[in-house]
């Protein structure tokens, strides 16, 4: 029933403010903490098909993917109130998409240890941005930087860690995904942007 949507709809984006936003970006802890005590707005998310197009991730995208407010409460719901078709048609047509190369930090040791050459395949790739660890400098602890790209990647580590020396050699790569992008296309690029949660300035900007 609609009404039982709506609350789980409230639980979910309340789960995520206070479980997966708070400790990372304050913003969307206190936009999806607000969306939850918001009947209006829950009843809007709860309309849309069930599971992935609720997620509180593919709203938040979308509405700045569209260029709306995002940093305050108030402008955030009367924007995206008033322009509920154009994020709602986002939300139907877009996916989050999972792009986090700095895994390739946590990666690299183990890739740098292998024989080499490798080859590397990767299931749900989306952009493919992990598969280049190769392309991305590194530092771990304040060690001096492994390789020489616009982005650096720094690491801390506990134990005894085995450091990679060296970069890894990677001879083939690919990507399987339901929803590949790519980082060479404009409005691609746009919506990875706009999925990069605001706080989380480690995060890269596409540069491959």
């Amino acid at each position: 029933m609609v009404v039982n949507n709506t609350q789980s709809v409230a639980d979910r984006y309340r789960e995520f403010s206070e479980q997966q936003a708070r400790a990372v970006s304050p913003v969307y802890a206190e936009l999806t903490a607000r969306i939850s005590e918001d009947p209006d707005f829950c009843a809007l998310v709860a309309a849309l098909p069930p599971g992935n197009k609720q997620q509180p991730n593919l709203l938040l995208a979308a509405v700045r993917y569209l260029g709306g407010p995002y940093e305050r409460w108030a402008p955030f719901r009367d924007w995206t109130l008033t322009h509920w078709d154009a994020v709602r048609a986002v939300m139907l047509a877009r996916f989050t998409q999972t792009n986090e190369p700095a895994r390739c930090a946590t990666l690299l040791p183990l890739l740098a240890a292998l024989p080499q050459p490798l080859a590397l395949i990767e299931v749900g790739a989306s952009a493919g941005l992990c598969l280049h660890p190769d392309r991305y400098a590194y530092r771990y602890d304040d060690g001096p930087v492994l390789g020489d790209a616009p982005v650096t990647f720094d690491c801390r580590t506990e134990g005894h860690a085995p450091l990679p020396t060296a970069l890894p050699d990677i001879a083939w790569r690919a990507g399987i995904d339901l929803n590949p992008l790519d980082p060479t296309d404009a409005d691609d690029v746009r919506w990875l942007q706009s999925l990069i949660w605001p706080g989380r300035t480690e995060r890269p900007r596409q540069q491959l």
